[in-house]
This record gives C-alpha cells, sequence and structure tokens, in this order.
C-alpha cells in the first residue's frame, strides 16, 4: 500500500469497483477508509486522466524545508500542480489552512471537497483565495456548483472555475436600506439591511454582506459619492444622503452620521438574512431596494472579498487571466 507500504489485497466493492484493501487493519489511520472516499478519489483520478492529466492517489510530497504532505489525488501538467483533498472526517479550519499552507509552499494548487462546514461553505468566505474549499455530498455531487465529482474535475482542470466576485468584472449591485430623517438636524440618511453582489450572468450566486458589518455604512457612502449613477433606478440613488450601519447589539442605537444624535433601531427577523428571501421581504414598507450592474472601484472590491469573502461560480474560460 502506498499509505504505510502494508500487504494489499484486491477486492471489490459493492458497486463493482475493483480495488486495493490492505491485508490487515494494523496500525495505517487510512486502513479505515469510506468506500465514499475510495470512490471519490477514483472518480477524480479517472477524471483527471481524461483531461490529459498525470495524475496518482496517495502521492506524498514535502515543502522546501522538509515538511510532509500526502494528496489524496495529485495533478500533473507540465508545470502545473493541483491536489484534490475529500475530507470526510470532522476538522477545524486552522488545521485545514495549515495543510494548504503546505501545499501553498511546495508550489501545489490544493483543493478541498468538504462533507462537513456544509453552512459555512454555502457562504462566502474571505479565505477562499487561498484555501479553495466546497461541500461535497454523499452521493458525491457539488450543490454549490451542480456538478457530479467528475464534472467538476474537468472544470476545475480546465481552468472553468472562477471565485466570483472578479476585480474589473460587471456586478449585479443590490443595496437594501431603510431612509430616515434625523428628529434633531433634519437631515436624510439611510440605515443598511444588506448589500448584495451578484454575477449578472449566475443571479443566484450571491455574496452578500450583513448591514451590521460596522463598516458597511462608511464604505458605502464613500462608494456612492465616487460612481456616477444617474439613471436606471425605480427609485431615486442615493447620490447624497450618507448610509448607516445597523446597530447588532443591545440595545440597537445608532448615531446620526450628520450631527451624532442617538437614534434606536428595532431589531428585524432572520428571514433577511437569507437571500433567496430578498424579493419577499426585503421590499415592505419603509425599506428601499436599489438594484443596478456596474463595475466595482478596486478600493470597494478589495474591501469587500477581505471582509465578507468570495465564491466559487462556474464561468466558460475567457483569454482574460
Amino acid at each position: 500500500m502506498t499509505c504505510c507500504e502494508a500487504r494489499a489485497i484486491p477486492k471489490r466493492s459493492v458497486l463493482g469497483l475493483p480495488f486495493f484493501a490492505h491485508h490487515s487493519r494494523g496500525t495505517c489511520e487510512y486502513a479505515g477508509e469510506s468506500e465514499l472516499h475510495v470512490l471519490a478519489k477514483v472518480e477524480i483520478l479517472r477524471a483527471a486522466r481524461a483531461a490529459g492529466w498525470v495524475a496518482d492517489v496517495e502521492v506524498r510530497g514535502h515543502t522546501p524545508e522538509g515538511q510532509r504532505w500526502r494528496a489524496d489525488v495529485l495533478c500533473e501538467r507540465g508545470r502545473h500542480r493541483v491536489a484534490f483533498e475529500v475530507q470526510r472526517s470532522g476538522i477545524v479550519l486552522q488545521e485545514l489552512h495549515a495543510r494548504q499552507a503546505l501545499y501553498r509552499a511546495s508550489g501545489v494548487r490544493g483543493f478541498w471537497l468538504m462533507r462537513t462546514h456544509e453552512r459555512r461553505l454555502r457562504q462566502a468566505q474571505p479565505w477562499q483565495h487561498e484555501t479553495p474549499a466546497l461541500y461535497l455530498s454523499h452521493d458525491r455531487h457539488i450543490p454549490d456548483l451542480n456538478l457530479n465529482l467528475t464534472s467538476f474535475t474537468r472544470a476545475a482542470l480546465g481552468g472553468h472555475l472562477k471565485l466570483f466576485p472578479i476585480p474589473d468584472q460587471p456586478v449585479q449591485l443590490r443595496v437594501v436600506a431603510e431612509p430616515k430623517r434625523c428628529f434633531r438636524c433634519f437631515q436624510n440618511f439611510y440605515l443598511t439591511r444588506a448589500v448584495l453582489v451578484a454575477d449578472p450572468e449566475i443571479p443566484t450566486q450571491l455574496v452578500m454582506t450583513p448591514g451590521i458589518h460596522p463598516e458597511l455604512g462608511p464604505q458605502l457612502t464613500t462608494l456612492f459619492q465616487t460612481l456616477d449613477l444617474d439613471a436606471g433606478f425605480l427609485v431615486p440613488w442615493p447620490q447624497t444622503a450618507p448610509f448607516v450601519s445597523w446597530p447588532s447589539t443591545a440595545p440597537h442605537t445608532f448615531r446620526c452620521p450628520n450631527c451624532g444624535a442617538a437614534r434606536s433601531a428595532a431589531r428585524f427577523g432572520k428571514t433577511w438574512l437569507d437571500p433567496a428571501q430578498a424579493a419577499t421581504t426585503w421590499a415592505r414598507g419603509d425599506v428601499r431596494v436599489w438594484e443596478r450592474t456596474l463595475t466595482l472601484p478596486p478600493e470597494y472590491h478589495a474591501w469587500l472579498t477581505q471582509t465578507t469573502g468570495q465564491v466559487w461560480v462556474l464561468r466558460p474560460r475567457t483569454n482574460k487571466p
């Protein structure tokens, strides 16, 4: 066996797949490998080889400093090396990032397919650029991309997977806020509920920044002051009125951005956190929804990806880097 050099015996799974197993379990940590793990590795291996890559399972390597690693499937073509890891058991994110750092130090692009952290992986994460990870279902399906494991492997190795949002690429920007008027200075401002950024071609893939983020209000105010937004809206675009982040802690008070007077905000339900509920729950009462397709300035794009994160999307390959 490549994992521990123990004796191996040929076997056949219940699905008819031939494979090698340990002659005896012994102390090898891979002796109890699940059928899901075995099938996933074989499926990735076959897809990679069919795509023209040199691939093998349980490949050992080490960093320039001598730290060892072992990839479930390592794919190589020219100077490019990509490792696929099928992580079925629980793992804390700190350990995940540490193992990914070993790949990065060795010049290997690692991609993690996780059976845990489903809720976290369904949301944008600021660490996706350094530690790419997606949720893998029990039937070896990537629900976020609606791809089976074979198609996913081909897309990953073929350059069709992209992190969104992408610099200098148009996005569909949707801002959800409540118009307010200060009782002291009588100036208008907006209490932010959320900001959604979506790919115009894939509107269901959303990156959402909740209004409770303390920096969101000032960032939106600066963004609207730098963009030329004249027309194309059902309601006037708030070019002059500043934005305020929604207070997240009791007693849920905030300050007027114009004069500093204290104001209170009633708490609203948790349903607004689900992007799928945007059309049915946000556009009610005094809530305003502004939406437009535009290109984000580099400063706001950098702030968005560093604070909220990015999601993986499937796109046709282009000539752009």
